[in-house]
């Protein structure tokens, strides 16, 4: 059964239920009144019946009571007959058989309570009645009357509302069926929505939006659409990211690899001097060595894609930026370096990924600067609780194309510009990350480069997180 099925049925029945309450309530109340004011009257019409009838002799005399439906029977008490003394209806002949078939005993105990009682003639007509003894005490007075009067206003209320009830619950079968029908369509427009999705892939889709529930289910599945058309941006990209690392890393180690053969080919044909020995095993070396580290820089970056977890601890940063410097003077002593840092500055980081973030910025400014070019680390504490670490240059600048494709990795050999960094600075952007801070480059042409990471310096670290 649908769901539109479903709700019209659950309303049509509440609707039923409630309507067949009201109309047995409204019947009961009714049937009841009508009952009380008879009984008033039969009460009435008892008491002025046993005056006549003590007042006549031998209570032979007729009685002419308001309305020709009252039955009058006298019961003799010490006979126990019972004879008609009035009653016009066709129920009233019946009415001494019926008084003498409850017997003298129980006359005598209805007359005693003064309560109502009812007699079932064969006919079917209900009739009810009352009991008083004569002021004598040899005679019982009984006044019965038709329920007829009661009977036939509540038939009538019945069939009235039967009629009614039909008619009412047939509209709301119909004006029901229209608005379920109306508040239902937005999901059907979902339904078609999310088929269509289904069968063409389209994510652009999106469902209707409203106050209402169906309304606020639509901005809920709109919002899903987001983060799966999201995700498959990111995961295209992903994929994208890995195939250029894929064709990159194999242009990259495919000149070294050929430097190394061509040389190996030349020595096993005999082509090389023993002069020229000494020369060739040094490319050969240098050429391995390149090859090793660019493959070390790999393995780094998929560690960290890896999600390799970090292992902060409390560091004092000012110690590590002056470490860093005095090695940087040490491997290049013709290098200028100049340190702006506080005496002491702790932040809770892993140590080893922020010396390698330090070690990669300096050995871009010494491969892509002009010798005698003066790098300058600065660190200091940002206004917002982090640290922030620059290392800049005075050298020859980046263009903005550059700064924009810096953090990437590789760039191939022939796009390969002064200031560009290989593996370095995407190893630098990665650690960065995985600290859950941020890291960009500001340089013009002409006016030198400075590369900013910003790092909580406090604040509890995230999880480990995914880099492409």
């Amino acid at each position: 059964m649908s769901l539109r099925a479903r709700l019209l049925a659950g309303l049509l029945a509440v609707s039923t239920i409630l309507l067949v309450v009201l109309s047995s309530v409204s019947v009961f109340v009714l049937r009841e009144h009508l009952l009380e004011r008879i009984d008033v009257q039969l009460r009435a019409a008892t008491a002025t019946a046993a005056q006549k009838i003590a007042a006549a002799p031998n209570g032979r005399l007729a009685l002419t009571l308001t309305g020709s439906t009252y039955a009058v029977a006298s019961m003799n008490l010490g006979t126990g007959r019972t004879r008609l003394v009035n009653g016009d209806a066709p129920e009233a002949a019946a009415v001494p058989g019926l008084v003498e078939a409850l017997g003298l005993s129980r006359m005598k105990d209805h007359a005693a309570r003064q309560d109502r009682f009812t007699l079932d003639p064969s006919s079917g007509y209900s009739m009810i009645a009352r009991v008083s003894e004569t002021k004598q005490g040899n005679r019982l007075v009984i006044v019965a009357v038709p329920l007829e009067s009661v009977d036939a206003p509540v038939r009538r209320l019945i069939i009235a509302e039967l009629l009614t009830g039909g008619v009412l619950i047939l509209l709301l079968a119909l004006i029901g069926r229209a608005l379920i029908t109306r508040g239902l369509s937005p999901l059907a427009r979902i339904a078609g929505a999310a088929y269509g999705m289904a069968s063409n892939g389209d994510l652009s889709v999106r469902m209707p939006e409203g106050p209402s529930e169906i309304g606020r289910l639509g901005t809920a599945v709109n919002l899903l659409l987001d983060r799966i058309a999201e995700a498959f941006r990111d995961r295209w990209a992903s994929e994208d990211r890995v195939r250029r690392f894929a064709a990159d890393a194999s242009h990259e180690l495919r000149t070294p690899l050929s430097t190394i053969r061509g040389y190996a080919e030349l020595y096993r044909s005999g082509a090389l001097s023993t002069e020229d020995l000494p020369r060739i095993m040094g490319r050969i070396e240098s050429e391995a060595t390149r090859m090793g580290d660019l493959v070390s820089q790999m393995l780094e970056l998929a560690r960290l894609d890896r999600n390799a977890a970090l292992e902060p601890s409390e560091t004092d940063l000012a110690a590590v930026v002056r470490d860093v410097s005095v090695d940087y003077t040490a491997i290049d002593p013709g290098s200028l370096i100049v340190v702006d840092a506080p005496d002491a500055l702790s932040a809770t980081v892993d140590e080893a990924r922020v010396r390698q973030i330090l070690v990669n910025l300096l050995a871009n400014v010494r491969a892509h600067t002009p010798q005698g070019t003066t790098a300058t680390v600065r660190l200091a504490q940002t206004p917002v609780g982090g640290v922030l670490i620059e290392v800049s240059d005075d050298g020859p600048g980046m263009s903005g194309d550059q700064v924009a494709r810096a953090f990437d990795r590789f760039q191939r050999g022939e796009e390969r510009l002064p200031g560009s960094a290989g593996l370095g600075l995407s190893i630098v952007k990665a650690i960065t990350d995985a600290h859950g801070g941020r890291c960009w480059i500001t340089s013009a042409p002409g006016e030198g480069t400075s590369v900013h990471v910003e790092l909580p310096r406090h604040q509890r670290l995230p999880g480990p997180a995914t880099w492409a």
